[in-house]
């Protein structure tokens, strides 16, 4: 009985881990006051996501609509410099996106 328990634990570890593996996916949206967008992450998911653009560094925390979306704006960073920028989302319930530009990719004039 107790191996049961310890089988019919694990797979629903291993359902719950695939659940929110869900393909989370950050984009960026506005580059003049970085706008982004994240998609693929679960119902009510509480993300935090944090900017790293050149020397700046900025985060905030908001929650995935029903859909799994959600936009967040940080109008006080610029992403229009050829500088690393970088950002990441990490949700409560597992769901992970990144979004990078490398040094010296300089956004389209």
């Amino acid at each position: 009985m107790k191996r049961l328990a310890s089988i019919l634990g694990a797979a629903a570890i291993a359902v719950s881990a695939a659940g929110a593996s869900t393909h989370a996916t950050l984009r960026l949206a506005d580059d003049d006051a970085i706008v982004l967008r994240g998609a693929g992450f679960v119902a009510g998911e509480h993300v935090r996501v944090s900017v790293v653009a050149g020397t700046e560094h900025a985060a905030k925390r908001v929650i995935a609509r029903p859909t799994g979306r959600f936009t967040v704006r940080f109008a006080s960073l610029s992403a229009n410099t050829c500088a690393a920028f970088g950002a990441t989302a990490i949700g409560d319930k597992g769901s992970r996106a990144t979004y990078k530009r490398s040094p010296g990719m300089c956004p389209a004039p």
